[in-house]
């Protein structure tokens, strides 16, 4: 492995690729440590610390952005205004005829809809900023202007937060033109491992005071070992479906006819149903908190609160007064949390895969270039063949997304309490962040991979299966 490494600094235009990406991951972690104008940093440390105990959803943006969404920096939105923009441009691709005839209309009308995504993206990144000015100012008061100013400090946390999500953009399109592998997705990624360090070593500190048992250390480290080689699996996986292509003559030459295979992803949706998932499960909470803490904690209001909670006792362990622990800790992650977590996932697993994926345009398209599946018909049987396929390999892929994405809140649902602060290091053994990560990677590496195959270097394979004239010899 050293040696395929090697090769990459071989590789002159490559090295600049990297050392490039390199530099730009530097500006991205710097972005979280630019702090928004006029805010109290004590003040916000406790008030940060008060809501990442009542809610996950604090800790769950927290991870995207990389820890600037607890310090309230200019990059606490992260990049995720953008992918919101992103994902809304894709559903009304679906409703709007306009918008899916620009997208087919190949370089120029991706470029038109990579502009819509930018407006997109300036607008929701406004909108959440001045949300998060509007909050503070209501409940707390962090600015430091004084009475009669908050107009100013709601456009000076708009405008900072805006202009860190736009800057973000910017690197990711900068990196994906000139570094190495998806900008947008880069950002995302160094941003959820920024979080590994600290939490690591909160973990050990709690080993070494007591506070914690040592087996957790390596159980983890052997979950997250498993869920890595689940999610390698499961994220290269495909359904290879063979389509025979007829014999055709253009012109004075005769095409062979010859098989292909139409391959179909397992998992194509991505990370994105977990996160539409986690953020429909947050709004309960948030609704319900808007009622104040005497009504939260009290009266119809409160048996909602708990009702809906991730952590509820709601649950047959609590209400059957189980005394037993070990692997019966698990029925406490039978709840009402839980089970929506599971069901939304698994239909906006398939929801969007529906998006993504036309099996009536992909039939059409085989029927136009004369090629056809052995034994189905061209039109609407092989469409109906198509959909069929798709449809239990998304189960799958459903399958696999709710285990891994629920197992970390399963093992803080079932024993956060012996734990207590160090149950963000679950998030090693599986989850979103864990998803991300792994699928990131990979991309990239697929992409090192093949630039030092078309310079004639050996790409990250074992060595037992080079072949027998590789030598590592560049040509320029």
């Amino acid at each position: 492995m050293l040696a395929q490494l090697a090769n990459i600094l071989r590789a002159p235009d490559l090295r600049k690729k990297v050392i490039y990406t390199l530099i730009m991951i530097a500006v991205i972690r710097a972005t979280a440590f630019v702090f928004t104008p006029f805010i109290d940093q004590a003040k916000l440390a406790t008030f940060m610390e008060d809501a990442a105990a009542g809610s996950g959803v604090f800790s769950v943006v927290n991870m995207f952005t990389g820890g600037a969404f607890q310090q309230m920096t200019i990059g606490a939105l992260g990049i995720m205004p953008y992918i919101s923009a992103s994902i809304i441009l894709q559903l009304l691709m679906v409703v709007w005829p306009r918008l899916e005839k620009i997208a087919k209309e190949g370089e120029a009308g991706r470029k038109k809809i990579n502009q819509y995504t930018r407006y997109g993206t300036v607008l929701l990144a406004g909108f959440q900023g001045l949300g998060i000015a509007v909050a503070f100012l209501i409940p707390n008061g962090f600015n430091l202007l004084g009475p009669g100013y908050n107009w100013l400090f709601a456009f000076i946390t708009m405008i900072s937060m805006t202009g860190g999500t736009i800057f973000l953009m910017w690197v990711g399109e900068k990196i994906s033109e000139k570094g190495v592998g998806n900008g947008i997705s880069i950002v995302i990624t160094i941003n959820v491992m920024a979080s590994y360090p600290s939490t690591l070593q909160s973990a050990v500190t709690m080993v070494m005071r007591g506070s914690m048992a040592a087996i957790w250390l390596p159980l983890t480290f052997l979950i997250f070992v498993g869920a890595t080689i689940l999610i390698i699996l499961i994220q290269d996986g495909t359904r290879r479906i063979p389509i025979q292509h007829a014999r055709r003559v253009v012109g004075r030459r005769v095409t062979q006819a010859q098989t292909t295979y139409l391959p179909l992803k397992i998992n194509s949706a991505g990370v994105i149903p977990v996160i539409f998932s986690g953020a429909i499960l947050s709004f309960p909470g948030m609704l319900l908190g808007q009622f104040g803490d005497q009504a939260v904690s009290t009266g119809f209001v409160g048996f909602l609160t708990e009702f809906f909670a991730m952590q509820s006792t709601y649950n047959p362990y609590t209400m059957l007064d189980m005394k037993m622990g070990g692997i019966m800790y698990l029925l406490k992650s039978i709840n009402v949390w839980m089970f929506l977590y599971v069901v939304l996932t698994v239909f906006f697993c398939f929801f969007y895969t529906a998006i993504q994926f036309n099996p009536i345009d992909v039939a059409e398209n085989l029927k136009k270039s004369g090629a056809f599946i052995p034994g189905k018909r061209p039109g609407r049987n092989t469409s109906d063949y198509i959909d069929y396929v798709m449809t239990r390999i998304t189960f799958v892929g459903a399958l696999f997304l709710v285990v891994i994405a629920a197992l970390p809140y399963l093992m803080v649902i079932s024993y956060g309490q012996f734990l207590g602060s160090s149950s963000l290091m679950f998030d090693f053994a599986g989850g979103t962040g864990l998803i991300i990560v792994v699928g990131v990677v990979l991309q990239t590496m697929k992409q090192i991979e093949s630039q030092l195959m078309m310079r004639h270097y050996e790409g990250f394979k074992p060595t037992g299966m080079r072949g027998s004239g590789w030598r590592g010899r560049g040509s320029e």
